[in-house]
């Protein structure tokens, strides 16, 4: 008699489940609505959000400039400031989305916002260049590592018919504060000072919190999915006896534990997605070690070329950073015109393979016509692989679990940027040449398309395999239970 009521139990929890993954379905029929009006506040909203996050560190050069004359200090020390920040600022992505999962969107990006405001007001009072390491670097890295990977992964939740050129125009912000804040900083340090500067800014760094209480908790599913599960357990062990339903509970204890403390962290990605495993690793090679060194290193060999005025020379760079907003919106028109016969991914590794071979070619440039047009290309090709990162991330995992996927992805940058300006840097210090840093920074971005252009392929074949076997699975599934069905019908 015992037997056949808990066969009669197992019966009520394999429907029970059944009804929970047809209910699921309809759930996320119902989800995939656009956002309407709200979407595209939010999009301003991720756009005010870049500007601070990326664009404030690119704008610093007038600070840093005060900064080495105020303290008499070298260049070195000081730029130390942007490394710790740019450090913490990225490796802090798993904490943001831990802190996302215990107190939501909302209480997060209003947290980082005070405190990377508090970390600039607190600079203001620095006695020594020291102390700026832990209060713009460390507070206020924190502060906006809070913000990165929220404000790029709440985007596909409430944008989903115009994503692509909702994300196009969230990263441009990036560039409008390097554009805006610049000028910015310098006419506030001639008005007040760099110490009144600092706290200015950290005036105008609050409206983070502003852009904070724009962002909404969207619905999850998962949460249900776990309350519901766990009630239909529940009633499973409510008729068993208790020595029975202890030894279950137990080991499931055992095997959750370890498992729940990781997705808080979302590391469970880098396990269950092959695929954003090579995105990140390329993300290590080419947004960490390569693009950090470009830039700066064009600038170096132009002025040993002596190719003209230092007016002359700083303009490569306005030119860089003018066509990295053109390849930003021209992004979802490439997506658009892909027709369908590449991915995201394949499109993500050919342009750090262009981008890679431009950089290889760098040495050829020799005028400085020849320059202008290399920091085009490179501008060009370099803000069409940025612009991808948040598409290709969110084909890869789903729209529910991008902002972990970006948080995890971010500490690869974070390492990388420590390590590529200090191989860059070696490599000229030994040949005295800065074309082979060229060729270091071209190899790494070509050794990264190529990875994903080939082991993508590798893993769409496992995945077409073990579809295959899912299907089988759930034939078989299907046969099973309608035994079970047809057994409690003459039961």
């Amino acid at each position: 008699m015992s037997i056949r009521v808990g066969e009669q139990q197992d019966r009520q929890f394999v429907i029970c489940c059944c009804a929970v993954n047809m209910g699921l379905k309809k759930e996320n029929i119902s989800e995939t609505k656009d956002g309407g009006v709200y979407g595209w506040i939010l999009v301003l909203s991720c756009h005010v959000c870049c500007m601070f996050v990326f664009g404030i560190y690119q704008a610093v050069g007038p600070l840093f400039v005060r900064l080495q004359e105020y303290f008499d200090v070298g260049s070195a020390r000081t730029s130390w400031i942007l490394s710790v920040a740019t450090f913490t600022e990225l490796a802090f992505g798993p904490v943001a989305n831990f802190a996302m999962k215990r107190i939501g969107y909302r209480r997060t990006v209003i947290f980082g916002g005070i405190l990377s405001s508090f970390g600039l007001f607190l600079s203001s009072f620095a006695p020594n260049i020291e102390f700026l390491y832990f209060s713009f670097g460390i507070v206020v890295g924190c502060g906006h590592g809070l913000i990165v990977s929220l404000q790029l992964g709440i985007l596909p939740l409430f944008v989903k018919k115009r994503y692509i050129i909702a994300n196009a125009l969230a990263v441009c912000g990036s560039s409008s504060g390097a554009f805006v804040f610049t000028p910015l900083w310098q006419l506030l340090i001639d008005w007040f000072g760099w110490r009144g500067s600092c706290i200015v800014f950290a005036a105008i760094n609050a409206n983070l919190c502003v852009c904070g209480v724009i962002f909404k908790e969207p619905t999850n599913q998962s949460t249900q999915l776990e309350i519901t599960m766990s009630s239909v357990s529940a009633g499973r062990c409510d008729d068993r006896p208790s020595r029975d339903c202890n030894r279950e509970e137990s080991l499931t204890d055992k095997e959750t534990t370890l498992k729940r403390r990781s997705e808080l962290f979302g590391c469970t990605l880098l396990t269950r997605y092959p695929t954003f495993t090579l995105v990140a690793f390329a993300y290590f090679l080419t947004v960490g070690v390569a693009f950090p060194g470009i830039p700066t290193h064009t600038i170096a060999r132009a002025q040993i070329q002596s190719l003209g005025s230092q007016n002359a020379i700083a303009l490569l760079m306005s030119i860089f950073g003018l066509v990295v907003v053109l390849g930003r919106l021209v992004t979802p028109v490439i997506l658009h015109l892909r027709f369908r016969l590449l991915t995201s991914v394949h499109l993500f590794g050919w342009s750090f393979i262009l981008t890679g071979v431009t950089c290889l070619l760098s040495p050829l440039a020799n005028t400085y016509t020849t320059y202008c047009v290399n920091a085009a290309i490179l501008g060009l090709f370099s803000g069409i692989a940025c612009t991808l990162i948040s598409q290709t991330v969110k084909d890869i995992v789903g729209p529910t679990n991008m902002t972990a996927a970006i948080a995890i992805e971010t500490p690869f940058a974070a390492v990388g940027g420590l390590i590529g300006p200090v191989i860059g840097g070696w490599i000229y210090d030994t040949t005295k040449d800065y074309n082979n840093t060229f060729y270091f920074y071209g190899s790494c971005l070509v050794i990264a398309g190529m990875i994903l252009l080939v082991f993508k392929a590798f893993t769409d074949r496992c995945q077409e395999t073990a579809q295959s076997d899912i299907g089988v699975a759930n034939k078989n599934q299907e046969h099973f239970l309608k035994m079970i069905s047809t057994a409690a019908d003459t039961g």
